[in-house]
Formats: structure tokens, C-alpha cells, sequence
């Protein structure tokens, strides 16, 4: 018994040595043991990360402050329905929509069929691509004058000045262009032109006499009209390929379904959109007039 209790002593003993050997390399080492610190900067970046949300980006075809205040209610309903954030962002340019949700700056976007084409090649080189939600009812585009011209057709503008909206723009540029191009008027036929960005600043130009005749679309055009100012109407497209709503990547198929759920196939009073279904075949007319154009 008393062996017994003599070799427990000394492996107790011992057992103490090996914790205190270990405690004090340990100490001589202390860079076996690294602490992993999670510094604050780092933990307000991830939740600075997780309230953005998501992010609308919208092209900036008329006035700011007329664009939030059509769309403040759609990213309001958007936000409800998601359960977090979607704020809204008015493009700088055509150029800047693309780009931003090219690099994934931001997540869902409002665009015209041109930009949609454009982006959608630039993600292909990504192995990426933007996916349709919904679209707005096809629309016209159309060329404006001043209501004291003497214009009367197309083929009148040969030899004179015409305001475009944004290069990117399908109703402000490259339609018209085609339009143009089908009466034998090329860039080089005009006395000069100009890329104005937005469509009202192109219609202001031809009110102003600044400029010709200007392109934009028909529903702008008849607003100007409806408002008093000075243009008419000189030549109309056929129905061109709509503007969409789309996701990138950013957006989980999930978000999406419910999305196109919504807005789709949901009747509300949140927002003033009318929304359609949507199908990749309605721009490839847009891609051929594109590159027709561009080569």
C-alpha cells in the first residue's frame, strides 16, 4: 500500500514537471501561439456590408429629380419584400450603369435594350451574364424639330444639325442612326452633332435652336409637346425592344423568383411599373442594328 502511494506522488510529480517544461517554452516562444484579434474597423465593414443591401442602378435618361421620384416607391416595395435594403442609384451615364454592374458595383439595374446588349458581351468575356426579370411595354423612338422648321421628312435633316441623347442609348442614338442610314445619311452627311447625355437636354437643344432636330423617344416627345414647348414630331420608329429590369450575379435565384413573383404576378399600389414577361430573342435586332453601326 505504501509503494502504491509513493509512485502516485511521483508520476503526480512528474506530471507537474511536464506542464511546467511546456508552460516555459511556451513563454520562451510566444509566437506559437497566435491570438487571432478581430479588430473593429473590420466587424463595421461587415455589417456597414450587410445593411447596404442591394443596389438599383438606374439610367439616367431625364432629370434626377423626376427619376427618384418615380423609382423611390419601387425600391421601397423592393426593400419590403427582400426584408433588407435596396437603395436607388442614378447612373452619371449610360457608360457608368454599364460599367458599375459590369463590375458588380452594384446589383439590379433599370436599362434600355442597347446598354443591356453591351453589358451582356462584357460579362461574357467573364463567363458571367445578367439575367431578365421583367420589361416595360415596347416603346418608339423619334426624331423632334422645332415647330417653325420647315422639315417634313426624314431625308430634310441631309446637310443639317442633329442632338442625340447618350451614345449608349438605343431610342437617342443608334436607332435614329439606322433610321438615317436607311435614307442614305450618314454622320458625315450632318453639319454637325452632338451626344447632349440625357434626352430632354437633346429636345431642349432643338427648342433653343441650338440644334435641328433632335433624337429621343415618342412618349418624351409628346410630354414636351402636351407641356407647351415648341417641337413637333417629324419621324417615329417601328416598337423597339423594351426597357428591363435585370440582375447580375449579386442576386441570388431565389431574390430573383420573387421578384419577377412580384412584379409580374402581384397586383399592388406600391409603385406606378407595369411590368412584362420578358425573352433574350427580343434583342437580337438590337444586337444586329449594334453591330451594323459600330463595325
Amino acid at each position: 500500500m505504501a509503494s502504491r502511494r509513493l509512485l502516485l506522488v511521483l508520476a503526480s510529480f512528474a506530471g507537474l514537471m511536464l506542464l511546467a517544461i511546456v508552460l516555459f517554452l511556451l513563454w520562451l516562444r510566444p509566437s506559437l501561439v497566435t491570438p487571432v484579434h478581430v479588430t473593429s474597423s473590420a466587424i463595421e465593414h461587415a455589417n456597414e456590408t450587410s445593411a447596404a443591401g442591394l443596389v438599383l442602378a438606374v439610367l439616367p435618361y431625364e432629370m434626377p429629380s423626376q427619376i427618384n421620384q418615380r423609382f423611390k416607391p419601387l425600391t421601397d416595395y423592393l426593400s419590403t419584400l427582400l426584408q433588407q435594403p435596396v437603395q436607388l442609384y442614378i447612373s452619371q451615364s449610360y457608360e457608368d450603369q454599364i460599367q458599375r454592374l459590369s463590375l458588380g458595383e452594384v446589383d439590379l439595374a433599370y436599362m434600355g435594350a442597347a446598354a443591356f446588349v453591351k453589358t451582356q458581351k462584357n460579362l461574357a468575356r467573364q463567363e458571367q451574364s445578367l439575367q431578365l426579370i421583367a420589361a416595360e411595354a415596347s416603346y418608339r423612338a423619334a426624331v423632334v424639330v422645332h415647330q417653325d422648321s420647315a422639315f417634313k421628312e426624314l431625308a430634310d435633316l441631309k446637310h443639317h444639325s442633329l442632338a442625340f441623347g447618350s451614345y449608349h442609348s438605343y431610342s437617342g442614338h443608334f436607332i435614329i442612326r439606322q433610321l438615317l442610314r436607311l435614307e442614305e445619311i450618314y454622320l458625315t452627311d450632318l453639319a454637325f452633332y452632338n451626344f447632349l447625355g440625357r434626352h430632354e437636354r437633346a429636345i431642349m437643344s432643338v427648342v433653343h435652336q441650338d440644334y435641328h432636330a433632335a433624337a429621343t423617344t415618342e412618349g418624351l416627345a409628346q410630354r414636351f409637346i402636351d407641356l407647351g414647348y415648341p417641337i413637333r414630331i417629324l419621324r417615329t420608329s417601328e416598337l423597339l425592344a423594351p426597357t428591363v429590369l435585370v440582375s447580375n450575379q449579386n442576386v441570388s435565384a431565389a431574390q430573383r423568383h420573387l421578384i419577377i413573383e412580384a412584379l409580374l404576378f402581384q397586383q399592388t399600389s406600391q409603385h406606378d411599373f407595369n411590368f412584362f414577361e420578358v425573352d433574350h430573342q427580343e434583342f437580337e435586332e438590337v444586337e444586329r442594328i449594334l453591330n451594323l453601326i459600330e463595325r
